[in-house]
């Protein structure tokens, strides 16, 4: 039996990608799972998927190597839960993880899934990475995107250790059997018959909602019948909200909010947008596929693998109105019967090359390598 500790930054909620990354085989691994900062809402579903979770409610500022109280609470817990491997997601939770590791009278291996690009974009962060990752067996991108980033910004680190796991998900309940009109009559009553473009996300500078709010307005110019959704809240909200107000479109954009409908708000739409500046492999893109929507994104990160050749809608340059503008004009003058084309073509894309059963895979393979190559050699030093 092979134990695994993950090691997550903050807990901010229920989060579905955990809760499928979790589920190992239960003949040859036992996961336990530590929140280094957050607490506990009494909502987590992954708390009845592994055999201890903790959430230390360590604040932000203190989760550094320093801190030596956090050190040992994690290093009683891999003691006394005998850890084989730790996972560290994210970039803040790595040092400590690694301090504690060593710490710890069982040793554990240590191993780290990053899950966005410019791991090393400050000199701080690059120094950082040169003291920890050196500490590591593994490191792992959540898409062949990110994986390469790390190849290129931490050349000291051996790529024969740098592998690919790509995020998946239970995307089979994603397609709903009500129609779209159905749907669009809850979401938004009396506004069944007009062209729906929609976007899930935070609303930040990264994911790129005032390019596509500007490319909207144009697209509004030419056909009065289109509106756009934005789900999910953030620092630029009441920007957004202006600045849809100024272009004087306001009557045709709706901000939702938060909403926890998700596979409802993607089958009521007919295009699904991500005009991210940055992305590692966004799930809300894979959602959107599996629901059935013809997709526009944009060419970064780890967008275009998810893409690869299928026929689904396109790429665009982020940074570009006119390419985003054209996109949607191009996608919305199509006929329905071209749309569930690439809809239906999306959707095979997101269940065949991105399942939960694979991401499964991936780790379970990179555990037990970790435990079978170097868990019998001293620990330190790559």
């Amino acid at each position: 039996m092979i134990n695994v500790l993950l090691l997550i930054k903050r807990y901010s909620g229920n989060y579905p990608l955990l809760n499928e990354m979790v589920k190992l085989d239960t003949q040859r691994f036992r996961v336990v799972v530590c929140y280094l900062n957050g607490r506990n809402d009494g909502e987590n579903e992954l708390e009845r998927l592994v055999s201890r979770c903790d959430y230390l409610e360590t604040p932000s500022r203190r989760i550094r190597p320093a801190n030596l109280i956090l050190l040992k609470q994690l290093r009683a817990i891999i003691d006394q839960e005998k850890i084989d491997v730790i996972n560290c997601h994210l970039q803040r939770s790595i040092a400590v993880g690694v301090l504690a590791a060593r710490l710890a009278e069982c040793r554990p291996r240590v191993v780290a899934t990053l899950h966005g690009l410019d791991s090393a974009k400050t000199w701080k962060r690059q120094i950082g990475n040169r003291i920890w990752y050196r500490f590591l067996d593994k490191l792992i991108g959540v898409s062949n995107a990110v994986a390469a980033d790390l190849r290129q910004t931490n050349s000291f680190f051996p790529s024969a250790r740098i592998v690919t796991v790509r995020n998946g998900l239970n995307l089979e309940h994603m397609r709903l059997d009500d129609s779209p009109q159905q749907l669009r009559e809850k979401i938004l009553p009396g506004h069944t018959n007009e062209f729906w473009f929609g976007t899930l996300g935070r609303l930040s500078a990264v994911k790129n909602q005032e390019c596509l709010i500007r490319a909207f307005a144009r697209v509004a110019a030419e056909d009065a019948r289109v509106r756009l959704l934005l789900a999910g809240r953030g620092e630029l909200e009441e920007h957004l909200k202006t600045l849809t107000q100024e272009l004087g479109i306001s009557e045709h954009v709706t901000f939702l909010g938060f909403r926890r409908d998700v596979p409802q708000i993607l089958n009521a739409l007919d295009v699904f947008l991500l005009p991210s500046l940055r992305e590692g492999l966004p799930l809300s893109l894979l959602e959107a596929m599996a629901a059935g929507r013809p997709v526009i994104a944009s060419r970064v990160g780890g967008i275009p693998e998810i893409f690869d050749a299928t026929e689904m809608g396109c790429l665009v340059e982020p940074a570009s109105v006119d390419d985003l503008t054209a996109a949607m004009l191009s996608i919305a003058r199509v006929s329905n019967e071209e749309r569930m084309r690439l809809g239906a073509n999306a959707r095979a894309r997101a269940l065949d090359t991105f399942s939960a059963r694979q991401m499964i895979t991936g780790y379970e393979d990179v555990y037990a390598e970790v435990v079978e190559k170097f868990g019998a050699t001293a620990r330190g030093m790559i």
